[in-house]
């Protein structure tokens, strides 16, 4: 191999940790317009129109911004491959399930179902 081959050889992966850091600092960017036009199309409910589920998915989003860094990174990894599989991805699915993975080990732990910035039952027990 040639130097700059190399050079590229070692590079390549160098690069692919700092863009994959880069992502873990905030949520996916999801195209959210074709399943709410998907769901606008197969409502059932008055008011559900593609209006009220980019209103949705944009409210999760801001959820999601907001408390990113408080949701565990091995949940996220999941969460974020669980909504790309199968369709196009959602902001609410990826709140839903993140939220689904935190409450889940808080059961587990023997806490109660709390908030990202809500203390744990464990810890308000011992005041």
């Amino acid at each position: 191999m040639s130097a700059l081959t190399n050079r590229i050889a070692l590079a390549a992966p160098l690069l692919v940790l700092q863009l994959a850091f880069a992502a873990a600092d905030s949520p996916p960017k999801f195209d959210v317009v074709p399943s709410c036009s998907a769901a606008a199309r197969g409502a059932i409910s008055a008011g559900r129109d593609k209006e009220a589920c980019l209103s949705d998915e944009q409210a999760a989003e801001n959820v999601l911004a907001q408390n990113w860094s408080k949701y565990n990174a091995d949940d996220k990894t999941q969460c974020i491959g669980n909504v790309k599989t199968g369709g196009p991805a959602s902001y609410v699915e990826l709140l839903s399930c993140l939220e689904i993975m935190r409450d889940a080990k808080a059961i587990r732990a023997g806490d109660a179902l709390a908030g990202p910035d809500q203390p744990s039952l464990r810890s308000r027990r011992r005041k």
